[in-house]
């Protein structure tokens, strides 16, 4: 399965918790976020931002099972590019677009691919990542180990406040 994201549209969606688009580094922000999602979700994400100098792939940002894309100023935009790649992949219903960008939407459906809106792929990521770190019914939780600096590193922390009798 692939998941081609409409990357400034979902940080635009205003439901990635923590990503804006007036940060500066709102793309970083969005790709951090996806990557810690990305190992459930057993998928592999290209993200597609519109702008970018020169354009292409990113090395910098791309990794953890995510690829990072910028349309090249002036030459394209992410619209077009996401588009372009759904028409080259053998077995469409294997890609799924994530945006919210009605054109787009359509043009992607009309091409034989799937659709999500940025709400519904935000949910499905925070709510399998909240199911991981559930402990399953009837398992005991494990007691935290800690090293002896921590401990020596607690107990000085504390001795300076005891009271003797």
């Amino acid at each position: 399965m692939l998941y081609l994201i409409d990357g400034h549209n979902l940080i635009g969606s205003g439901r990635v918790p923590g990503v804006h688009l007036a940060q500066e580094d709102d793309e970083y922000r969005l790709v951090q976020w996806l990557r810690a999602r990305q190992p459930k979700l057993a998928a592999q994400m290209v993200v597609v931002f519109d702008g970018g100098i020169p354009g292409g792939w990113s090395p910098a940002l791309s990794g953890g099972g995510v690829r990072v894309f910028f349309a090249a100023q002036h030459h394209a935009r992410a619209d077009r590019i996401i588009l372009d790649r759904v028409k080259q992949v053998p077995l469409k219903r294997e890609v799924t677009v994530v945006s919210d960008d009605r054109v787009l939407r359509e043009a992607v459906e009309a091409a034989g691919a799937r659709v999500m809106r940025t709400a519904e792929f935000v949910q499905k990521l925070e709510r399998r990542r909240q199911h991981r770190k559930r402990p399953r019914a009837g398992s005991p939780r494990p007691e935290p180990r800690l090293s002896e600096a921590e401990v020596e590193a607690w107990l000085r922390l504390f001795e300076g406040g005891r009271e003797d009798g």
